[in-house]
């Protein structure tokens, strides 16, 4: 458990990717945007990452969006990560299984008015809730980014009226390319809010907890840093 908290708060992002080992190395730092947040205000492009964890052992989806601010319109690199499906693996890619699914999109300068539209409506540009703590086996939004040349962090926790009343997601499900649907959401009554117990997390996976700040995940989060090592059992 140790090595795994501390392999996923290990490296800087550079960006989403399809390797499960790099993932697992800059999770935590492509959580907190490191690599937008190091760009923001110096190419003038506007860029946007939501993320959508529905049990990080089970489904994690995200959207990398960068604006063109040229032609309008914007693309979009998508990608699902679900529970190691072992009927995909294959002999010639070893990493096959966990990879995960990767799909891209074009919007059009409407469509991508109206995701900006949606998100600003929805709040994701406001501050996010303070103090919050978020454990991996929860559900949650979290969104970052660089807009205008002002850097910007927010989470959606479930179960909350934030959450519930966004809109935005179902703008994503309409536009989403990889094909995939979203899962399901637990009552609000049995949705995860701390990490399990002691006995659970011995049944294995990896699992860690977040705690959100005004502008980013409070921490460390590359190189080296193993954030919130609390979650482990006994600490």
């Amino acid at each position: 458990m140790a090595v795994s908290l501390l392999a996923l708060a290990g490296c800087g992002s550079v960006g989403p990717t399809d390797n499960p080992l790099a993932r697992k190395l800059t999770w935590f730092s492509y959580l907190n945007g490191d690599d937008l947040r190091s760009r923001c205000g110096k190419d003038g492009a506007d860029r946007f990452r939501l993320i959508f964890n529905a049990d990080y052992n089970r489904h994690v989806r995200t959207y990398d969006v960068v604006g063109d601010s040229d032609r309008g319109g914007a693309a979009v690199e998508a990608h699902v990560i679900e529970a190691t499906d072992l009927a995909r693996m294959t002999l010639t890619d070893p990493f096959s299984a966990a990879r995960g699914r990767t799909a891209t999109l074009q919007l059009t300068a409407a469509q991508y008015d109206s995701f900006i539209g949606r998100l600003r409506d929805d709040g994701a540009f406001d501050p996010p809730p303070q103090g919050l703590r978020l454990p991996s086996n929860g559900f949650y939004w979290l969104i970052n980014g660089c807009r205008a040349g002002q850097w910007f962090f927010t989470a959606f926790p479930y179960p909350s009226s934030r959450f519930t009343n966004a809109h935005f997601p179902e703008l994503l499900r309409g536009l989403d390319p990889t094909g995939v649907a979203f899962p399901g959401l637990p009552e609000p009554d049995d949705a995860p809010q701390t990490l399990p117990s002691s006995g659970q997390l011995a049944d294995g996976g990896v699992f860690f907890e977040i705690q959100v700040g005004r502008d980013g995940l409070v921490g460390p989060t590359a190189p080296f840093g193993a954030l919130l090592l609390s979650a482990l059992p006994g600490k």
